[in-house]
């Protein structure tokens, strides 16, 4: 697949939903001359549901149909039978650009108060979550996309790195209640900009007017938009802008260096917005996702009871927005100590949702091995490293692909992955343990006394029974425990203390 494939033709204005339907009939008519190329298009241009998805249908109608039928050989969506098939190519072939292959690079943020950062933020993360939800997409997750932030790109390097085609950018100024975002679509191959455009709104219609944003890049891209999760039905949408506030600032504040008083901040911030908006999906969204850090990462004070809390804002959430990827994820990591088969169809639910979020594939390659089914879950932890491969996240996937190799044996694979799990991150005690299980199977015995000894400095409670009980609580699974007993005993045989 070469860049040719791409159009390099795009719509060179956005055309304006108020153009006349005899109009739009006429474009059809001289863009396509061929009956039964307007029957198949109208067809699919039907299926587009909600209000979002008609406005952008009748904006491909009015002004996208000039030169569609060669962009519709490129990016139709029936290229892709399977909705998680360009992720799979992607992997495969990471030397080979998916046609449909995209990064939102972090919006600037041109306010005069650099207060405001986070609200820049948060438009460049929703508007990621909802590109990421298009037909055939392949969107770069948000963790690399920000490793990028305040940093001057080279859009050819961009795009070899990333193995991508397309960058959107933009920038966001905010003077009290009024918002202006302008935004521009850029081929990286030529680094030149191919559509870009200006949105003005107020901070109380702010998913408004990211709608508007998606629609017009959707509609660029000569694609269908799909509904998009909860946030995008009216009902959900706060109508407090304070609240709205408060739950973006918590997001921003998740997204930081996760710890025990970073994630008691995020909390915070998400119950301000539950106290003046208790419907608000977002901030519940939210709280619950921090009730799942602290008890994944025991910093909870009653694990029961913020997991059944968490469980109780998702199902909340999911009662209302049966669609809602972020919720069905986070329902998956709350789920995953204790319950991994229904975490790992959570997880699939959400990617069903959204098949471009890095952390669902995460999430369900730790759940495929704790449910006893180590060997599979190699696939979905590449396609998170594929899709953002410099995520913060990245040395968590990095030390799930060392311990699958170690539940299978494989102990120099194990070893080469924790090596690279603790070049990322030094101070993640879980990939010592597995290094120090895989050196003292393999009988070297000065590197697991190595390993042992970084790991008494972040653990210096660790002991082989502790770490048994740990294993054991975390899955029933029989064929997760014989695998776990081995990896206990590579322990014993690293210098382990028993007790």
């Amino acid at each position: 697949m070469t860049n040719s494939e791409v159009p390099n033709e795009l719509p060179d204005r956005p055309t304006s939903e108020n153009e006349q339907p005899d109009k739009a009939t006429s474009d059809r008519n001289r863009a396509t001359p061929d009956r039964n190329l307007k029957s198949r298009l109208r067809a699919r241009l039907q299926l587009v549901g909600g209000a979002l998805a008609s406005i952008a249908a009748i904006g491909a109608i009015a002004g996208g149909l000039v030169g569609y039928w060669t962009v519709w050989k490129t990016l139709r969506t029936d290229v892709f039978p399977d909705r998680q098939q360009t992720q799979r190519e992607a992997t495969a072939r990471p030397d080979i650009a998916p046609r449909l292959s995209l990064v939102v690079l972090p919006f600037a943020n041109v306010s005069n108060d650099p207060e405001q950062d986070y609200f820049a933020d948060a438009i460049t993360t929703d508007l990621t979550t909802d590109l990421a939800q298009m037909p055939g997409a392949f969107v770069i997750g948000r963790g690399t996309a920000f490793t990028y932030k305040n940093k001057q790109i080279d859009f050819r390097t961009l795009g070899k790195d990333l193995g991508i085609r397309w960058a959107v950018q933009g920038a966001v100024r905010r003077n009290g209640d009024q918002v202006r975002v302008n935004v521009s679509l850029t081929d990286i191959a030529s680094g030149r900009d191919v559509w870009s455009d200006r949105f003005d709104g107020d901070r109380t219609n702010v998913a408004a007017l990211q709608d508007q944003i998606t629609t017009r890049l959707a509609r660029s891209l000569n694609i269908e938009l799909i509904q998009a999760e909860s946030r995008r039905s009216e009902a959900d949408r706060s109508r407090n802008p304070d609240a709205m506030d408060f739950t973006m600032r918590g997001w921003a504040k998740h997204y930081e260096p996760p710890s025990k008083i970073q994630n008691a901040q995020a909390k915070d911030l998400f119950d301000s917005a539950l106290r003046l908006d208790p419907d608000n999906v977002e901030a519940m969204v939210g709280k619950a996702q921090c009730l799942a850090a602290g008890v994944n990462n025991r910093w909870s004070a009653s694990i029961i009871e913020d997991k059944k809390q968490a469980i109780d804002l998702i199902d909340r959430v999911l009662s209302k927005s049966p669609a809602s990827a972020r919720a069905h994820t986070i329902k998956g990591s709350i789920l995953l100590f204790g319950q991994p088969e229904e975490a790992l169809a959570e997880h699939g639910a959400a990617l069903e949702i959204n098949p471009n979020n890095p952390a669902d594939y995460g999430g369900k390659g730790i759940a495929l091995i704790v449910s006893g089914r180590a060997r599979e879950a190699f696939s979905p932890v590449q396609l998170a490293l594929r899709l953002s491969p410099r995520d913060p996240l990245a040395y968590l996937w990095r030390f799930w692909l060392c311990h699958a190799h170690l539940h299978l044996h494989e102990y120099q694979e194990a070893i080469e992955e924790c090596r690279r799990s603790v070049n990322l991150n030094n101070s993640y005690w879980y990939a010592y343990v597995d290094l120090t299980s895989a050196y003292g199977a393999t009988g070297q015995l000065e590197q697991a006394q190595q390993s042992l000894t970084e790991l008494n400095k972040l653990r210096p409670d660790f002991t082989v029974q502790w770490y048994r009980d740990l294993g054991y609580s975390i899955s029933s699974n029989p064929q997760f425990r014989r695998e776990f007993d081995d990896i206990v005993d590579g322990l014993r045989k690293g210098g382990v203390r028993e007790q």
